[in-house]
């Protein structure tokens, strides 16, 4: 099989408020597994379908604030009653003007990951 994955991703367990693009009101929150620059997955009580747009307000925990995302879900697989949904997704969008938040929360954690011990 191969592995098509452009960047490494790096585990994560941080909070995130998803709402479905096109549905007023309705907004749940989630927790983020692992993230890159391209992608996030993240566990839900709520099932999310292939090809469906969420609005993701993924909370940054070293800022204080949160960076708001647009993504895609690519995958979605139901876990178990008490986890729920594993779900991956591609970013399409970064709020404009915290793009270099987002990508400084990436990098430290992979540095966090790689060079925590040097």
């Amino acid at each position: 099989m191969e592995n098509r994955r452009r960047l490494v991703r790096v585990e994560v367990n941080d909070f995130l408020e998803l709402k479905p693009v096109n549905e007023v009101g309705k907004k749940l929150v989630a927790q983020s597994k692992d993230l890159t620059l391209m992608g996030v997955c993240f566990t839900s009580e709520a099932e999310w379908k292939k090809g469906q747009v969420l609005e993701i307000n993924y909370f940054v925990p070293d800022e204080l604030d949160s960076v708001q995302l647009k993504l895609v879900v690519v995958w979605s697989e139901f876990i178990g009653p008490e986890e729920g949904y594993f779900c991956g997704g591609e970013i399409l969008y970064v709020e404009e003007g915290k793009e270099k938040v987002f990508a400084s929360y990436y990098f430290n954690k992979l540095q966090e990951r790689y060079f925590r011990n040097e």
